[in-house]
């Protein structure tokens, strides 16, 4: 009498693994969501889309939702019932998804078992569903379910802050330039943006300790040409913004991760292009 072998039994997943699949699974969720979801007008069913879309390429990048092997028995205890029919779903519950599954990155984030790449990749799509979010609260009529940004300035970072540490300092500038051809509060507002971007900038430069070395990637001038160029020039650095900060997550202390995603999510508030992104920043 032949005997079949017990099935191999399934390793227990690792922290890091856990983490990811459940963004997996949290990601995959929303993509059927948004594409389920009944709009009520033109402009949430283009959000709904951007939603489904930017989730199938967030998904692809968490390498898909792990699924355990067949098991011998498996197509014995498959259910012959007909599927109950789906409630209907709304743009309402994929706002309330959209919040949920960042709040559960962002929390993930801090947790040093993941790795630079996840933490990195968890920390850009939070930033694209807070600035998503935002956009479908404001065509709903609702509060933006995302908190304010907290940020917070670690001890140390690497040199690879270079960029981050430029490019602050070169919105400080256009700040500055602008406040020098206006008056009143057009004047007032440049002036104490020019002021906080210098101060961010000088933070950056201690930390990753390029402050007063022949490394310190601050220059005297930027170029920001005429009126119109000044503009899209912002809107460049400033998206550039977004990218530096999150690319600041993976080689930092676990500890100092909330922080710096807390930056990118701030920089992403006057940077909508570059939060549109499915992943923002993140090249892995």
């Amino acid at each position: 009498m032949r005997v079949d072998s017990p099935p191999a039994p399934i390793a227990s997943p690792s922290a890091a693994e856990q983490i990811r699949q459940a963004s997996a699974l949290a990601t995959a969720e929303l993509a059927v969501l948004a594409s389920s979801a009944a709009p009520s007008d033109d402009d949430i069913a283009a959000v709904l889309d951007d939603v489904a879309a930017d989730a199938d390429a967030q998904l692809e990048q968490l390498g898909g939702v792990w699924e355990p092997p067949p098991r011998p028995d498996d197509d014995d205890n498959a259910s012959t019932e007909a599927p109950s029919t789906a409630p209907s779903r709304t743009a309402d519950d994929v706002l309330t998804a959209l919040s949920t599954s960042s709040r559960a990155a962002q929390d993930a984030v801090s947790d040093p078992a993941l790795d630079a790449d996840l933490a990195t990749l968890l920390a850009a799509i939070v930033v694209n569903r807070d600035a998503t979010a935002a956009q479908l609260a404001d065509l709903l009529d609702m509060p933006d379910p995302a908190p304010d940004p907290q940020p917070q300035m670690p001890a140390v970072l690497t040199e690879s802050a270079a960029g981050l540490c430029r490019t602050l300092d070169a919105l400080g500038y256009a700040g500055e330039f602008i406040a020098a051809r206006s008056s009143g509060d057009a004047q007032e507002r440049a002036a104490g943006r020019a002021v906080r971007m210098r101060d961010l900038a000088e933070q950056v430069a201690i930390a990753a300790d390029f402050d007063d070395t022949d490394s310190d990637p601050r220059e005297a001038t930027y170029a920001v040409g005429n009126a119109e160029e000044l503009e899209e020039t912002m809107d460049t650095w400033q998206a550039d913004l977004v990218a530096g900060w999150l690319a600041q997550i993976g080689a930092a202390d676990p500890a100092d991760r909330a922080g710096l995603l807390e930056y990118a999510r701030a920089a992403a508030r006057t940077a909508p292009t570059a939060a549109a992104d499915p992943v923002p920043g993140w090249s892995g």
